[in-house]
């Protein structure tokens, strides 16, 4: 697939050069295979008028070259002004769709602050020079080194509002990270066979008490007894409604960040003897402990305020617009 910036679509308009085609295709194609190239398009892409596809939170100023630049297309215009003028400025005061919900762009946020930070983590490791690892470390790491593809459908599941699906997945990244915390002390295959992964829960809380809380909460969401039934069924027009989609964006970023702090934690008690900088843990009498200053830890709450904050004037304004209608 291509994708090119607006000034890169005008230049190829205007030379119209079989050269600089080539060069803008190898330029400018999504590289990778097409499951990279899709997982980019989900992540990182938004689209203008079905045609066009931006990475995320450009410049207003662009956005609107862009949709001149289509409406001119379709309407066969010659000058790229009058479209801006006449067919797109007009409709300036009309807000885009993350525009009108700035707690999906902060969930957004959310989401690529754990991404990188899980990304940061993994690279620290290194083996060069190192004694071999035991059986748990090997394993804890394989099970870690799989999460990111995890998070990635938490998070695609959360921006489609799949608020139930998305905990699902949430609490399968939760009990991953739970059994390579259970792994990491052992050298022998028997005790790595016999590991239960919905109980090594309770070994984890005791290393980071808030995977506790958290299991509890993703478990209810998951299991959706009756009581929680009512969360997505309303009565609208004396009909009853089943509410498929929830934009409860600063639940799903708290999920996300929680879950990434304590996967930071854990790979670092897990592959200590394989990473020179500890950031979350520290090592006392042998043993891995969390460290209440770790950096990531002050991030995600500062991100989870703001969310929060967004999700609360959202709902003071929907409950002005039904005071006033």
């Amino acid at each position: 697939m291509l994708v090119l910036s607006f000034i890169e679509w005008l230049d190829l308009i205007r030379t119209s050069t079989i050269g600089r085609l080539k060069q803008i295709m190898t330029d400018f194609v999504l590289r990778g295979g097409k499951f990279d190239s899709i997982r980019t398009l989900l992540e990182d892409f938004e689209a203008i008028g079905d045609e066009v596809l931006v990475r995320r939170h450009r410049r207003r100023a662009l956005l609107r070259d862009i949709r001149a630049a289509l409406v001119a297309s379709q309407l066969g215009l010659k000058s790229l002004d009058h479209a801006k003028r006449r067919y797109v400025e007009e409709f300036d005061e009309v807000p885009d769709m993350d525009d009108t919900e700035p707690r999906v762009i902060k969930y957004i946020e959310a989401y690529q602050a754990a991404k990188a930070y899980v990304m940061s983590m993994l690279s620290k490791l290194t083996t060069v020079g190192r004694p071999a690892p035991s059986v748990g470390e090997f394993g804890a790491s394989l099970v870690l080194e799989r999460l990111p593809h995890s998070f990635f459908c938490a998070h695609l599941l959360y921006r489609l509002g799949h608020r139930y699906e998305g905990h699902a997945v949430a609490r399968l990244i939760l009990e991953q990270i739970a059994w390579a915390y259970a792994a990491r002390h052992y050298n022998d295959m028997l005790n790595i066979k016999n590991i239960v992964t919905t109980k090594s829960i309770y070994e984890l809380k005791k290393f980071a008490p808030s995977a506790g809380y958290l299991y509890g909460f993703l478990s209810q969401k998951t299991h959706i007894d009756y009581g929680e039934h009512s969360d997505f069924f309303r009565i609208v027009n004396g009909k009853g409604t089943i509410l498929l989609t929830q934009s409860t964006f600063s639940e799903y970023a708290k999920v996300i960040l929680k879950l990434a702090d304590i996967f930071g934690a854990v790979w670092e008690a897990t592959q200590r003897n394989f990473i020179d900088d500890l950031q979350a843990v520290t090592v006392s009498s042998g043993q891995a402990v969390l460290r209440p200053d770790r950096p990531f830890l002050a991030l995600a709450k500062q991100i989870s305020r703001d969310v929060e904050q967004f999700d609360k004037q959202m709902a003071d304004s929907s409950n002005n617009q039904q005071l006033n209608g």
